[in-house]
């Protein structure tokens, strides 16, 4: 895939200002992605300046402007070449930013957040079949369990026209379901696999929801973002974060991790099967992994540094994707594209930018909100 969309590092022409100490190229988007070298990589000491002037007032400026060009088009390819060798955009898990800039002397508490859910039993629907509690909605989650053994349970979950489906496989297990639509009604219903896709009620509940904070769902561990206490997505996550001085530079050592140490399975996408859930282990692992498998990662080495992350299903253009968004309170950017003002949440998408590096400025592709199009939140 074209970095550069195709366009040619030679036949670059180039102005000089000397009163700035700069080179300007023209002409081209490989112009500017020099300029972007020369600024990320710390090259600027590298930087020629010609003195175009002198040579303006000669016979022959025009074979000398022709021979200059020429020159800085080789000097050009020397410093991209000499960039892939050592500079941190491209490839490897080192970060290609200073952390400690935003708050200098004051690092961030890196130790993981993992909140626990809690299934107390203050507030349940129980038969013999399943039990449902609902002891911590005002928490953000639900926690719900099958008793049936070796029988497939699913949990339906319907709020704001909108259908949540989870798989119970083991019996005798809780797993922990977000309210991730905020305030309001949900309806929550407990179906037994009777044969082949057909699925009888188990049991069923209205739940009116008050949420104590609107960022509690995304913070918790839940069956679809799934880590624990001291596990390697948390112990990766505090690495990658630190010498952070604020949640941005937080996030940014965390998707610089995930973009640069995760590549696309293309096997994978090709193979998956309905129903599939990542984990995070076997992405880190492996080193592999599909759109699910790279927001799941995310969303889970972010919630377990406090960060409030959604995992968000749905369409980006005719095709089904994942994605995260991202709510920090510091201001700042991450990579070019993204920019956090402390009051809105940030669609980020890990899958995209893993593909690039982090190289480009992908905003006119990822921050319009025209082609992304979100249905489901975990």
């Amino acid at each position: 895939m074209s970095t550069c969309g195709g366009c040619n590092l030679l036949g670059w022409t180039a102005n000089i200002d000397i009163s700035h100490g700069a080179v300007f190229y023209q002409r081209s988007c490989a112009s500017r992605f020099f300029s972007f070298l020369v600024e990320k990589c710390h090259l600027r000491r590298l930087a020629v300046l010609f003195r175009l002037s002198d040579c303006m007032r000669t016979s022959g400026h025009l074979r000398c402007c022709r021979l200059i060009g020429a020159s800085l088009s080789l000097i050009g390819i020397l410093l991209y070449a000499s960039m892939l060798a050592s500079c941190d955009i491209i490839g490897g898990s080192s970060v290609s930013y200073q952390m400690g800039v935003a708050n200098p002397g004051n690092l961030r508490d890196t130790t993981p957040v993992v909140l626990q859910a809690d299934p107390s039993g203050v507030a349940v629907m129980d038969n013999e079949k399943a039990t449902l509690d609902y002891s911590n909605t005002s928490e953000g989650y639900i926690c719900v369990k099958s008793k049936l053994n070796g029988i497939k349970v699913k949990v339906l979950v319907v709020v704001d026209g909108s259908q949540y489906q989870y798989t119970i496989i083991e019996p005798e297990r809780y797993i922990t379901i977000p309210l991730s639509c905020g305030n309001g009604t949900y309806q929550v219903g407990v179906y037994e696999n009777i044969k082949g896709d057909s699925y009888s009620p188990i049991l069923s509940h209205d739940l009116n929801v008050s949420l104590a904070d609107e960022f509690r769902p995304f913070l918790y561990p839940n069956q679809y973002v799934d880590f624990t206490d001291g596990d390697m997505t948390t112990q990766i996550s505090q690495q990658s974060a630190t010498g952070a001085t604020s949640d941005v530079e937080a996030l940014y050592g965390i998707y610089d991790y995930v973009i640069k140490n995760v590549t696309y399975d293309y096997d994978k996408a090709a193979s998956v099967q309905p129903g599939y859930l990542p984990t995070n282990a076997d992405t880190i692992s492996t080193g592999q992994g599909i759109c699910f498998d790279f927001a799941v990662l995310a969303a889970s080495m972010l919630r377990g540094q406090g960060i409030p992350a959604k995992l968000v299903i749905g369409y980006s253009d005719a095709a089904y994707h994942a994605w995260i968004q991202v709510y920090c309170t510091d201001t700042g950017k991450v990579l070019a594209a993204y920019t956090f003002n402390g009051t809105e949440w940030v669609r980020m998408d890990p899958t995209f930018d893993a593909a690039r590096k982090g190289i480009l400025d992908l905003s006119g592709l990822i921050g319009s909100g025209t082609t992304y199009q979100p249905m489901l939140f975990y």
